[in-house]
């Protein structure tokens, strides 16, 4: 059968065969599924979105109460509504990646990204690092140190999965680039906060056992011991009130 959508004023006519590639129009031209990837058959797209779509997690959008969300960031693999979908187009690609659950192709790569994710694991790892409000100000979210090492981690298990299928992950040598930790996604993310964090520490007592470390203040007060004559207790006599010592009269 024959798919007609509309995105943004256009409309495109899609060859919907299951047995063929959903990633070539009629018209010849392609989707977005990426430099040397395919998308999959419609079909098989579908099938797989009724599970996550039926995952309660996933049931409201990620940055807002409204339900049944229908669009998806496939950078921090989460689901999202259209008015929210447009705010994250509004951050750019190289921050979020957006497509729409029903009207868009999708590369195998990309549902990865939305079942080893889910609204569920991001909610949970966001809150534990400090991002309690799911609904606060969009771009201080996904600009948050959390948020980057989100989209690390569940890119690293993305291509994990691509491996196994024997995809070529863009980066790896001959012999397949080194994949993410072997547990789940929020114990990697732990794993690699604690690294973080205990790399910074180690780098903070580096710089300042040098000296060099930007905002470290240095005392500028000498101690007592340094100087001179600091051996010696000296003692001024007074020299008024009519104090005598040695028996004269002070003054």
């Amino acid at each position: 059968y024959r798919a007609t959508m509309s995105t943004a004023g256009r409309t495109a006519s899609y060859a919907a065969n299951p047995g063929q590639s959903g990633n070539i129009r009629e018209d010849g031209m392609v989707t977005a599924a990426g430099k040397g990837r395919v998308c999959i058959p419609t079909a098989d797209k579908n099938a797989q979105f009724r599970k996550l779509k039926n995952t309660r997690d996933n049931q409201l959008c990620f940055d807002c109460p409204n339900t049944r969300p229908t669009w998806a960031s496939v950078t921090h693999g989460v689901f999202l509504c259209l008015d929210c979908s447009a705010t994250h187009r509004s951050m750019g690609v190289h921050l979020t990646f957006v497509r729409s659950v029903d009207l868009d192709e999708w590369t195998q790569r990309q549902i990865d990204a939305m079942r080893i994710g889910g609204n569920g694991n991001a909610r949970a790892f966001f809150r534990k690092h400090g991002l309690t409000d799911m609904h606060q100000k969009t771009d201080k979210k996904y600009n948050s140190k959390a948020a980057k090492a989100y989209r690390i981690e569940l890119e690293k298990l993305v291509n994990t999965e691509a491996r196994k299928r024997g995809e070529f992950v863009e980066g790896d040598d001959g012999a397949g680039a080194a994949s993410g930790g072997g547990g789940g996604l929020l114990d990697n993310l732990d794993d690699a906060m604690q690294k973080d964090q205990a790399d910074e520490a180690k780098r903070a007592i580096a710089a300042a056992r040098n000296g060099g470390a930007a905002g470290v203040l240095r005392p500028a007060a000498k101690l007592a011991s340094s100087h001179s004559g600091a051996g010696r207790l000296n003692v001024t006599p007074p020299t008024s009130g009519g104090l005598k010592m040695n028996g004269t009269a002070a003054g």
